[in-house]
């Protein structure tokens, strides 16, 4: 390729841009939503209008991997590996500062968060935690609607989530990673909320039935590997569609589930020790049920399938069964029974449409 192609193909990228420039700024953002968070930065160095575009995008990614070029994805051991070295913490440092005056800037414009998301390490909770909490009550009170964070700290050392997380009441979508959530002084004002995944978060038993009862409109909600928890229950959620809880550790000893409003439930236990109860009251909407290394006693799993006459999608793998299993249905679609100790055989009766499989 020689130099006048390349400048041609400049000039094609110019006027390209200068065109797209002439949109809407909502239209351009909306474009904008597509690309990663690198990309949107280069867009600030095109020209000063590119440049309003880029400080006025109202999402908000800040991932400290992006500061470390060429490095893969930090996780605990990494962490542990890099944080005693003086290059990774400056760099960490730096990436706070980026964080603090671009969250600053923006906020500044008086323009609401689409979305705010934060992936960091903390070298030192203690001296970390007042900025990043500046940080989330800022997005709070900028009527963020999709906040996603996620840190890694020691093991011992825990980032308490300020009181404000509680307050965002124009939030409809909550990821919280490696963090601790402690009880709110006063009541949850997350009225807008609609998914709350939750992983390896600490917290306790009335942490998660108030979460479940004070937020009216919560649909989709998710635990995985979180700690603290012995007897996990959650009721009183009457909006709740969707259900997922992934457990690696052999904490919790009763799940307990009464939402007749659920349409598909995910349980799933990878620990030597698995509950001991598991009690699903009736859902005569949950369609899709998926059940992973639960153990069921005598009649328990005949009893606990009974309670939902709508399941079309039943999937069961490396559960204790006992040797025979009845099910009676006229919903069920797709049935797999896969490694599960004990049994021997499964009948189905009355399946008009059926796509059956064991395999063990």
């Amino acid at each position: 390729m020689n130099i006048l192609t390349e400048l041609k193909i400049m000039d094609e990228t110019v006027v390209a841009m200068d065109r797209i420039s002439e949109l809407p700024t909502f239209i351009i953002h909306h474009l904008m939503s597509y690309l990663s968070a690198k990309e949107v930065a280069r867009t600030s160095v095109l020209s000063k209008k590119w440049n309003q575009l880029y400080v006025s995008f109202p999402i908000l990614d800040f991932d400290q991997n992006y500061f470390f070029p060429g490095a893969s994805r930090l996780d605990y051991g990494s962490f542990c590996v890099r944080k005693q070295n003086y290059s990774f913490s400056e760099t960490v440092k730096k990436f706070m500062d980026f964080v603090d005056a671009s969250l600053v800037r923006f906020c500044k414009l008086k323009f609401c968060i689409q979305k705010f998301r934060l992936f960091l390490t903390f070298l030192d909770v203690k001296g970390s935690a007042p900025i990043v909490d500046r940080w989330i009550r800022l997005a709070v009170e900028n009527g963020v609607r999709e906040l996603d964070f996620e840190n890694i700290t020691d093991e011992n050392t825990v980032y308490t989530l300020p009181q404000a997380i509680f307050s965002a009441n124009s939030v409809t979508n909550l990821r919280l990673v490696w963090c601790r959530l402690e009880q709110p002084f006063d009541s949850i004002m997350l009225c807008s909320l609609k998914k709350l995944t939750l992983e390896r978060v600490c917290l306790d038993e009335q942490m998660v039935q108030k979460l479940a009862s004070e937020c009216p409109l919560l649909e989709d909600l998710c635990f995985s590997n979180c700690w603290g928890l012995k007897h996990l229950c959650v009721s009183k959620a009457s909006k709740l569609k969707i259900m997922e809880i992934r457990s690696f550790s052999e904490e919790i000893e009763i799940v307990e589930i009464s939402v007749p409003s659920l349409q598909q439930l995910t349980l799933l236990f990878y620990g030597a020790r698995r509950p001991r109860v598991v009690e699903v009251a009736r859902s005569p909407h949950l369609k899709k049920l998926d059940l992973v290394s639960v153990y069921f006693a005598d009649n328990e799993f005949n009893h606990l399938i009974s309670k939902f006459p709508s399941l079309e999608d039943l999937f069961v793998t490396r559960c204790c069964l006992p040797g025979k299993i009845k099910i009676s249905s006229n919903q069920l679609k797709n049935l797999l029974f896969r490694s599960c100790k004990y049994l021997k055989s499964a009948l189905c009766v009355k399946v008009f449409s059926t796509l059956i499989g064991t395999s063990n």
